[in-house]
């Protein structure tokens, strides 16, 4: 009997989850059982519970997939036509000939091959095809492997007789017009020539087109080499339509130009029933008034895109996308942007091809891919380039971009984490749990069912192997995360033994198709572990539900009303969605919900307090009115979430503003709530005592009300808490704090106490929300959950606590595998290909290593799709080296966790930082963000666990002399949340060295007057607090920027009640290279005040017309009243400052801003000084103390000078006082130049 035994798929529960792991670490997989995991955890790590189950997890091997169905990077074979001369049609293209004769290959790195050819080069006389050249065409693409988009030209032509710039493509064959009798016109062109167009509606060119079209797909739409036929280069509906687009033809009627492009249509419809087609992806502007707007689809050229968007698996075709220029704007008036966003989620979208142009292409490389991957989300993208000539040039100018594009350019599909049955009896069941994840920007157009094989090692056989065809790749997008069950049935004859368990994607003839990001595959397939056929096993437990997650990005509407996209915000990402007033929408009618359930809805917004939107889901409001907490300021995110029913299947979401002011929102994710994740909400309790169960103190992250009146001795109690598995659980309890008095609880699990003492921090205030995590046992089953309080103040507003099981977890991500890096500050720029990070080989303690360097402060590295399995604590540790001390933000999903980085050396001398995160279950967007120069990075790991110090808390003096000096206390958070004091191994650090100073003891210096941060970092842990240190030896004087005083030079703009911590609540702002403010001022130093964000540009400062600085204002974040210039120390007198700007808005997107100047004078007098006042009857002799600064005293009686005294006087007699009289006297100094300082020494007296 063969050993090939098929099996059969006995029952798929398939369940929906999106998940996506990084496309960015080692390549790599780690096959462990259950029980070999609890013995090779890292320290710390939660071990999985023993069990007959293997569990395998990968990483993305960061390769870039070659083969693919409709994804991957384009080649144009026709060859570029040379200047002045005819050029070449495909019967003579030299190019096509060389490689119909082997003399030339289609580049390795190149998937879809674009190829044009007119009607006339297949059918050169009526009926009379041809296909010799073009089966030897297909026969040489079948053998590289590769599949051609095919450019049939067939409708008008431009005039190839007179026009020197056009090709010599004959589109209708001249026998269509000259033997047949097909009816045409000479349609005008450029002013000067004439196309012969053909009547479209003619029944002769119909039936001819038809026929051609016919023939074509008889013979090719089979064939593996297709990928799509391009309707777009039919010239009616959009695209090459210069000669005479379908707009300016002479239709008769509007009825008879929708039945002529329906009947076009259609035959492109009927003739290719295996091969896409691809249609334009039209821009114009709505036209509410077009009579027959379904067939336009609201667009003036794209007529039949509507009816073209109803035949399954067509595609889009775009050619704006290869500028690099932000071609992806926002509106709701282009319909170009209406259908990118549309139908991103329907139809596949790909891009144009044309000739080289270096003076666009090479502009900003890094745009042009970052166009095409964000923007558009291209399947297949090509860098305009045409044939084999500019190929390698074009490689060699794009560099890594050129990769990247390939890289992540459509679908790209790789199974992170897989879970099946060690041992399986041969007649029995085998369960195989597979996570998927896509990790390229397109998706699949088809689906592709999965095969399961058990091969022989020593022979290479496969015994047996099984299909799951349920696997619906068609709607797995980037952000998503898909966790399945296939369940198969072994034939009773599959011999005992240990096989190699492989996967496959198998196409339509059942044999492996696609290629996975995944490692060690061959010929398609991909072993991820071992399993022995025994005679008989026990049943493993059930399997934990599975993970389902989607994700929306805000700015990929598909309708809007008074909403649109904006930039990207400064956490990242490539837009985001701002709705400002009441009533205002945004619409996502391209939602797919991949299992029905209760889902944990998150949404990202920057809001101030209070704000209010709701959701709709197909047309119902599903979440009632949802009121925001402060995120932190503009354009500062936080996470909020709510519980949201759904069910499976497509659906229209809707997000609505109820009221106004500013409001961002950048993504909504959607996790299917699962038995291993808990939620308690504290105001549900089945029994309690003393506490009030509806507190309205604050506003909660999950828009619930909290309980209060929380004292000692109160407790609450939950029943018929189902605990689906035993093991470590992660408490996560959410609270805010009305004051810092003591907090202390505990958990007690029926009756029994699990926890000890818990504490609490303090949050900061009753709106201020914080959540404290602690590790809890719990043994399955149904439970009964008590917290009873042991120390409490009425000083808490309790929220809920979340209950998650824990898990063994670990990756590996190579620095140099990120997904997208840049600097922050250039985003829109290009100042050569190492305008970010470089990727060089530096030397390891093992050896060479390949490492990110050249590390600028700004410069980031961006890592999408990294899998968290479970909600829980996760180390995470880099390998890093510093020739200095410098630092980095570790980002999930826009949440900041600082990484301090020692000199160490430099290269050769790497060592390990880390910090912990808290990652729900799902997948996230890592980021990392350099805040100094200097940083070597070789890789990082992130490995489940649970920490001993899980916080630290810095405290110090917050107000400072210049000069005087504290020492800060540092606190290492317990897991119990009780605290040590540390020192050892603390580092510490100041935001502004020149503010003030902290030693490695932790004793901090007061410099000049200014703010600052002082923090302290300990084990990857950091905390600090705000510092404001005051000078008693100067007076500051602010000048506002509309003081009168502060001259402006240019086109400077006003923007007052911003709201945005400006001093005075406005500023002046600059968009024009070369304006300048100017203030003349009399002290002793000046500080100029502007903002910090990241559409803040360069400005060059001058004090007495010598330039002193030149600052960059950037900053990832919005920041107000930010000192970036001072000068101190000036001589006594007259100064003048400028502040010119160096940027222009429109070519950098940056702008200048003047916020304040703040004038320094040292202080006349020192502290205790006093005016004295001697009376007589009418007058008063007043004295004072002689003033260093001073070259002469100006007395004023109130706001009138009456005397002006020399600087070697200090004394001064004032008559002609009325007896009885008050009087406030004022001595003020005078100093070089003559300017009267507007404080000085005053007394009162009553005559």
């Amino acid at each position: 009997m063969s050993r090939r035994l098929l099996g059969m798929a006995l029952s798929v529960a398939v369940t929906a989850a999106l998940t996506v792991l990084p496309g960015h670490a080692a390549a790599q997989a780690s096959t462990q059982t259950a029980a070999q995991a609890s013995t090779r955890a890292a320290a710390g790590a939660v071990a999985e519970t023993a069990s007959p189950r293997t569990t395998v997890t990968f990483t993305d091997t960061h390769e870039v997939l070659h083969g693919n169905p409709y994804t991957g990077t384009a080649f144009d074979i026709n060859s570029p036509k040379p200047a002045g001369e005819r050029g070449w049609v495909f019967t003579d293209d030299p190019a096509i000939t060389a490689f119909i004769e082997g003399k030339e290959k289609i580049p390795d790195e190149a998937d879809i091959v674009r190829l044009q050819i007119a009607w006339a080069d297949f059918e050169p006389d009526d009926d009379a095809f041809t296909w010799d050249r073009l089966d030897a065409f297909m026969k040489r693409i079948v053998e590289q492997g590769k599949t051609v988009e095919f450019q049939l030209l067939m409708s008008e032509a431009p005039d190839i007789e007179n026009d020197p710039s056009v090709f010599a493509y004959e589109y209708p064959p001249a026998w269509l017009f000259d033997k047949l009798g097909a009816k045409f016109r000479l349609a005008p062109y450029n002013t000067v020539y004439k196309s012969r167009q053909p009547i479209y509606h003619d029944p002769i060119y119909l039936a001819e087109l038809k026929e051609a079209v016919g023939a074509f797909a008889a013979r090719y739409d089979k064939n593996p080499g297709m990928a799509w036929v391009d309707l777009r280069a039919f010239a009616l509906f959009g695209e090459w339509s210069g000669w005479n687009d379908a707009m300016n033809f002479p239709w008769p009627d509007n009825a008879t130009r929708s039945a002529t492009l329906r009947a076009i249509i259609d035959i492109y419809a009927d003739a290719f029933t295996q091969t896409m087609v691809m249609m334009p992806n039209p821009g114009a502007d709505v036209v509410a008034s077009d009579p027959d707007a379904d067939t336009q689809a609201k667009r003036y050229v794209a007529f039949g895109y509507d009816q073209a968007a109803r035949n399954e698996n067509w595609g889009l075709r775009s050619d704006t996308v290869n500028s690099a220029f932000p071609w992806m704007h926002y509106g709701t008036g282009s319909e170009n942007v209406w259908i990118n966003r549309k139908l991103r989620r329907d139809l596949i979208q790909v891009s144009e091809g044309a000739g080289w142009d270096s003076g666009i292409m090479l502009n900003n490389p890094r745009l042009v891919v970052k166009n095409a991957l964000e923007a558009y989300h291209s399947n297949l993208q090509g860098i305009n380039n045409t044939s084999f000539a500019h190929w390698q040039a074009m490689k060699d100018a794009y560099g890594e971009w050129f990769t990247t594009l390939g890289r992540y350019s459509g679908y790209r599909f790789l199974m992170p984490r897989a879970s099946y049955d060690s041992e399986v009896a041969a007649g029995g069941r085998f369960t195989l749990a597979h996570t998927w994840t896509n990790n390229g920007v397109g998706f699949s157009p088809r689906k592709y069912p999965l095969e399961v094989r058990f091969t022989d090692r020593a022979t290479g056989e496969v015994v047996w192997r099984g299909t799951d065809d349920s696997l619906d790749q068609t709607k797995w997008f980037k952000g998503d995360v898909r966790e399945l069950r296939s369940t198969f049935t072994l034939p009773a004859g599959v011999p005992a033994g240990t096989y190699d368990v492989g996967v496959a994607m198998l196409g339509a003839d059942g044999k492996p198709r696609i290629e996975l990001a995944m490692p060690d595959g061959a010929g398609k397939v991909y072993p991820i572990g071992t399993i022995k056929v025994v005679p008989e096993v026990t049943p493993p437990p059930a399997l934990a539900a599975p993970l389902t997650q989607f994700k929306i990005e805000n700015e990929d509407y598909t309708e809007a009303k008074g909403a649109y996209g904006v930039e990207a915000p400064p956490e990242g990402g490539f837009g985001s969605l701002y709705l400002d007033e009441a009533g205002e929408w945004a619409e996502y009618d391209n939602v797919v919900v991949p299992a029905s359930g209760t889902y944990r809805a998150e949404f990202r917004v920057s809001s101030e307090q209070g704000n209010r939107f709701r959701v709709e889901v197909d047309g119902r409001d599903a979440l009632g009115p949802i009121t925001v907490p402060d995120s932190g300021g503009y354009n500062v995110y936080r996470t909020i979430e709510r519980d949201l029913a759904l069910t499976e299947g497509r659906h229209t979401i809707r997000i609505v503003r109820e009221d106004g002011r500013w409001f961002f929102m950048n993504w909504m994710r959607f996790t299917h709530e699962r038995p291993e994740s808990i939620t308690i909400q504290a105001e549900k309790p089945t029994a309690q005592e003393g506490v009030w169960l509806a507190a309205q103190d604050t506003t909660s992250d999950d828009g619930t009300p909290g309980v209060s009146i929380v004292d000692t001795g109160d407790w609450l109690r939950y029943d018929d808490v189902e605990i689906p598995a035993s093991g470590d659980y992660l408490l996560q309890f959410q609270y805010s704090t009305v004051n810092a008095d003591p907090l202390t609880f505990r958990v007690e699990v029926d009756g029994a106490d699990v926890s000890g003492a818990l504490s609490l921090r303090d949050t900061g205030g009753v709106n201020r929300i914080r959540t404290e995590d602690f590790v809890i046992p719990l043994t399955a089953g149904t439970r009964s959950i008590k917290v009873v309080w042991t120390e409490a103040h009425s000083n808490i507003v309790w929220n809920r606590m979340r209950l998650d099981l824990q898990g063994a977890a670990k990756q590996a991500i190579e620095a140099e595998n990120y997904t997208m890096q840049w600097n922050l500050g250039q985003e829109w720029a290009w100042k050569g290909a190492d305008t970010g990070v470089v990727v060089g080989t530096y030397q390891g303690s093992d050896g060479p290593v390949r490492a990110v360097g050249k590390v600028d402060e700004g410069d980031y590295l961006r890592y999408d799709n990294v899998l968290a399995p479970h909600t829980g604590l996760y180390r995470v540790g880099f390998a890093a080296a510093s020739g200095q001390a410098t630092s980095f933000r570790f980002e999930v999903d826009g949440d900041r966790y600082p990484v301090h980085v020692p000199d160490t050396g430099g290269d050769g001398h790497f060592t390990t930082v880390g910090t912990w995160v808290k990652l729900t279950a799902g997948v996230h967007t890592f980021r990392i963000v350099a805040e100094g120069s200097g940083l070597l990075l070789d890789a990082f790991t992130v490995t489940a666990g649970t920490a001993a110090t899980k916080a630290i808390v810095a405290t110090g003096a917050t107000a400072l002399k210049a000069g005087e000096t504290s020492t800060i206390t540092t606190e290492a958070v317990n897991a119990d949340g009780s605290r040590t004091p540390v020192s050892d191994g603390v580092t510490y650090l100041s935001s502004d060295p020149s503010v003030a100073t902290v030693d490695a003891n932790g004793v901090v210096k007061a410099v000049a007057w200014g703010s600052a941060t002082i923090t302290a970092i300990y084990d990857g842990l950091s905390d600090g607090y705000a510092l404001t240190v005051t000078d008693p030896t100067l007076v500051l004087t602010y000048v506002n920027d509309d003081d009168k005083q502060v001259k402006y030079s240019g086109a400077f703009g006003v923007d007052q009640n911003r709201g945005l911590g400006d001093y005075g609540d406005d500023v002046h702002y600059s968009t024009q290279k070369g304006d300048y403010a100017e203030l003349t001022f009399t002290g002793t130093g000046i500080s100029f005040l502007t903002e910090r964000y990241t559409d803040m540009g360069v400005v060059d400062l001058y004090v007495d017309g010598e330039l002193r600085a030149s600052v960059d204002c950037y900053g990832p974040v919005r920041q107000g009243q930010q000192r970036v210039f001072r000068a101190s120390g000036l001589p006594l007198g007259e100064h003048t400052i400028r502040v010119v700007n160096r940027q222009s808005y429109a070519d950098t997107g940056r702008i200048a801003i003047v916020d304040a100047f703040v004038v320094e004078v040292a202080r006349a007098w020192a502290d205790g000084a006093e005016l004295t006042v001697k009376k007589k009857a009418t007058s008063v002799q007043l004295t004072w103390p002689k003033s260093e600064i001073a070259t002469g005293y100006a007395v004023f009686d109130g706001d009138t000078e009456v005397a002006r005294v020399e600087a070697n006087k200090t004394k001064a007699e004032v008559g002609s006082l009325v007896p009885g009289s008050t009087h406030t006297f004022t001595v003020r100094p005078v100093l070089p130049g003559g300017a009267v300082l507007s404080f000085g020494l005053t007394a009162q007296v009553t005559l």
